[in-house]
């Protein structure tokens, strides 16, 4: 079989066994993806994108923090954009891009139009990770380099997949879905910073739901969609996938979830600050001994930053000078940080002139990112890190977990109602019900 027609086949035969033996991972993933939906919804970019598809009618899938009701493929949109918007979404590193702001917009739409349960949306979501995984190893990192917006590419076909894993096509629909999905498939990095950015996600969400609908009825798709000429790895990465790149786990092989596991976010901001922003607070230099801030870093992440002077908090996430003062002057970084006038405070303004930051040549492996502090006494102290705080292999606590959630959830629910949503979510029992709990009492 062809790469579309192995990871066809894969979705539909893998046991639902497999995935429930994962469910606290997934359970974890979906727990980070509404808390930052939470968050993002209330949000400019959501906002005017729920009043944009709003104009083509009603439906039954719900928007986390407002309940208005919409058809799938929009409610998808506008969640997967509140997702996202805030760039506090979770990584998934074969993506090399946000997974579960993808994909939990995706499923809990058409799982709230479908009336599937608690385990279907685990088991999807799971599906969905694979599939990312799949496609990422096939044509990372040159895909990623190139400039695509893995989130919005990869993340339309890994959406496909985990909607045809909902839907339960069969093999050929599930084949024709992920087909459908690669002619969705766009997002350029050259969005950072812009309102289009944390749109992505949506729209790779809306594409999954809409692919996979469309497959459902016999549209059908061409029958190999991502190794050959004019297919997905070619035209997305400029090569085929290395042999048995894309293949899914065979027998009992590690799911991508345990194996690679998911990178939640410490801080609100791009993933390209993090380890500079663990070593600088980890060196805990009080702010007036501060004379200026050097740090050094995979070009690759570097070349996300592209705002040395932010205008807006969206800029400002992607911004290390901002970044690197907020935490320097404040010892954290904040949701608050990134709202109203915050980025225009005088004391991070005159800090952040005094940040050089420094690209280092990629190279495998990718070499570690260091920030040096030089002290007004003269002498300067330096901090290194490789793996950032979040990720599987330097996991944050389950009460930094649960702190992030409820200053998430508190920008649309109240004490009680967050809680109840952390039950909701901890056991789901149907999507309809887990909506439910994602939005304000009137």
């Amino acid at each position: 079989m062809a790469a579309t027609q192995r990871i066809a086949q894969w979705i539909v035969d893998l046991p639902r066994a497999r995935t429930a033996a994962v469910a606290p991972l997934a359970t974890a993933g979906l727990r980070d993806a509404i808390g930052v939906m939470l968050a993002g919804s209330v949000e400019e970019t959501p906002r005017r994108t729920a009043a944009a598809v709003a104009r083509w009618g009603s439906g039954t899938s719900r928007i986390v923090g407002t309940g208005q009701a919409l058809a799938a493929p929009w409610a998808a949109l506008v969640n997967g954009a509140a997702a996202h918007v805030l760039d506090y979404d979770d990584t998934f590193n074969p993506l090399a891009g946000h997974a579960t702001a993808v994909l939990v917009p995706a499923i809990l739409a058409l799982g709230e139009e479908r009336g599937a349960d608690g385990p279907a949306l685990l088991d999807a979501l799971v599906v969905g990770l694979e599939v990312m995984a799949c496609i990422g190893r096939g044509v990372n990192p040159r895909h990623y380099a190139a400039g695509w917006h893995a989130t919005s590419t990869i993340g339309a076909i890994g959406a496909a997949g985990a909607c045809a894993r909902l839907l339960r096509l069969d093999a050929t629909q599930a084949r024709d879905a992920l087909s459908l999905a690669t002619s969705m498939a766009s997002g350029s990095r050259m969005q950072l910073g812009a309102m289009a950015k944390s749109l992505h996600a949506g729209l790779a969400a809306k594409s999954g739901v809409l692919a996979a609908s469309l497959a459902e009825q016999g549209v059908s798709g061409a029958a190999e969609a991502l190794e050959g000429t004019w297919r997905f790895a070619r035209m997305f990465a400029g090569a085929d996938a290395p042999v048995g790149a894309m293949d899914p786990p065979a027998g009992r092989e590690a799911l991508a979830i345990a194996a690679v596991g998911i990178s939640y976010k410490a801080y609100p901001t791009c993933a390209a600050t993090h380890l500079s922003l663990d070593a600088l607070l980890a060196l805990r230099v009080p702010p007036e001994r501060i004379a200026r801030i050097e740090t050094s870093l995979p070009a690759v992440l570097a070349g996300n930053l592209v705002h040395g002077d932010p205008r807006s908090g969206m800029e400002a996430r992607f911004s290390m000078q901002y970044c690197l003062a907020t935490a320097a002057l404040q010892g954290q970084v904040t949701l608050a940080d990134f709202e109203g006038e915050a980025i225009h405070s005088p004391a991070i303004r005159a800090l952040m002139p005094r940040i050089t930051m420094h690209a280092l040549p990629d190279a495998e492996p990718r070499p570690p990112t260091s920030v040096t502090v030089h002290l007004t006494d003269g002498t300067r102290r330096t901090e290194t890190r490789s793996i950032r705080r979040g990720a599987a292999e330097n996991p944050m606590s389950e009460d930094e977990h649960l702190r992030k959630f409820n200053d998430c959830a508190s920008h649309v629910l109240d004490p009680r109602e967050a809680e109840m949503a952390l039950a909701a979510i901890a056991q789901p029992a149907d999507a309809s019900t887990l909506m439910s709990r994602l939005v304000p009492a009137a």
